[in-house]
C-alpha cells in the first residue's frame, strides 16, 4: 500500500484498523452460567468442615465436574452457590447447550470425605424464574467419625 502524500490523520487510523483486524483473535463464545443453590443441615461436628459440589453435565462424553462455588457453614447449617458453565467442553463443539444433570455434594474435614449425597437435577431441584436451579428441600449431611 502506497501512503505517500496522504495526511497522517488519515494514515494512522488506517494502519491501526488494519493491524487490529489482522492481529485480533476470534472472539470466544459467550455462554451463561447457571446458578445452582442449595442448603441443608450438618448432623454432628468436626474440625475444618467444608461442603463442596461436583456437577456432571447431561452431555455424553463431557467429563468436567468442576464448578466455581461459594459455601458457608454456620451453627450446623450450610449454604452453597455453584455456577455451572453452559459452554460445551467438547473440542469439536462451540455451543452453549451444556446442562447440569447430577450434583454430588461432599462434606469434608480437611482431606477426609465424611459424607456424600448424589442428587439429580430433574428430581431434586426446581427451576427459578431466572432459569437457575435451587434444591427443592434441604438435605442433611452427617459427620461419620471412624472409631
Amino acid at each position: 500500500m502506497l501512503l505517500t502524500g496522504m495526511p497522517m490523520k488519515i494514515v494512522l487510523p488506517c494502519v491501526v484498523l488494519s493491524l487490529s483486524l489482522v492481529l485480533s483473535p476470534a472472539a470466544p463464545t459467550k455462554c451463561i452460567s447457571l446458578l445452582i443453590t442449595m442448603e441443608g443441615e450438618i448432623s454432628g461436628s468436626a474440625d475444618n468442615l467444608a461442603v463442596n459440589l461436583e456437577v456432571s453435565s447431561a452431555t455424553k462424553g463431557d467429563l468436567v465436574t468442576d464448578v466455581r462455588q461459594e459455601s458457608s457453614i454456620a451453627k450446623g447449617h450450610f449454604h452453597v452457590k455453584a455456577w455451572f458453565n453452559t459452554q460445551s467442553t467438547l473440542v469439536s463443539q462451540e455451543r452453549c447447550d451444556r446442562l447440569p444433570q447430577i450434583v454430588v455434594v461432599k462434606l469434608t474435614s480437611g482431606s477426609r470425605i465424611l459424607d456424600t449425597r448424589k442428587l439429580r437435577i430433574e428430581s431434586d431441584f426446581r427451576r427459578t424464574k431466572d432459569g437457575d436451579y435451587e434444591l427443592t428441600r434441604a438435605i442433611v449431611l452427617k459427620v461419620h467419625i471412624e472409631k
